[in-house]
């Protein structure tokens, strides 16, 4: 058995850091809807978040301290592990550190050191930081554990189909935290919907019985 984990609004929640950076950047005089068009603006031009190219978009105004702007980021950041979901924490000890990989999305940087400073690693055999859709590193993953039931916890639903078409024998669980950016994306495929981490663990345990 393996278990695919999502990062953003799976075990991370994303939407607590991003109003965390939103304080910093009121402070700094700008409005929320300033942020939110330039968090989307940088997404859109970098293909994902990037903390360098975000600060100069909104660092052209002259009462603007692009640094001292950055360093609060940077503490933020270094405060990752403080925005995982605690519910990880309890499905993580359930499972043998073997059979936990991580696939995140990501083409900065950024991504790289949010995953890093949040501290999971020790409970993970695997950590995969993908540009491409998931469906093709699981072409990898697949070939790499061939034989072994595999479970994917994804909040994506245009993902969580896109493995399932390719690999319709993938037991796929979509989770829908409240506050997910995609919890209202729809998947025709998902064989599970679960809200927390505790459901999922609690039908892994029972599928991994039969």
């Amino acid at each position: 058995m393996k278990i695919i984990l999502d990062f953003d609004n799976t075990i991370f929640n994303t939407l607590l850091m991003l109003n965390e950076f939103l304080k910093v950047f009121q402070e700094a005089g700008f409005t929320e809807e300033e942020f939110w068009n330039n968090y989307e603006k940088t997404k859109e031009k970098m293909g994902g978040f990037d903390q360098e190219i975000f600060i100069d978009l909104l660092g052209n105004s002259s009462f603007f301290d692009k640094k001292k702007t950055k360093e609060k980021m940077d503490n933020i950041l270094s405060r990752a592990s403080n925005f995982i979901y605690p519910d990880f924490a309890d499905f993580a000890k359930s499972f043998n550190k073997r059979d936990l990989i991580l696939l995140s999305y990501g083409v900065t940087d950024f991504q790289k050191k949010k995953i890093d400073k949040s501290k999971i690693a020790s409970v993970l055999s695997e950590i995969i930081i993908t540009s491409k859709s998931k469906d093709k590193s699981f072409k990898i993953i697949r070939q790499k554990y061939q034989g072994e039931k595999l479970f994917f916890i994804e909040d994506n639903g245009e993902q969580i189909d896109r493995v399932k078409k390719e690999f319709p024998e993938v037991i796929a669980l979509k989770m829908e935290r409240p506050q997910s950016r995609y919890i209202e994306t729809k998947s025709e495929l998902a064989d599970y919907i679960i809200k927390d981490f505790y459901e999922a663990q609690e039908i892994i345990k029972t599928v991994c019985k039969v």
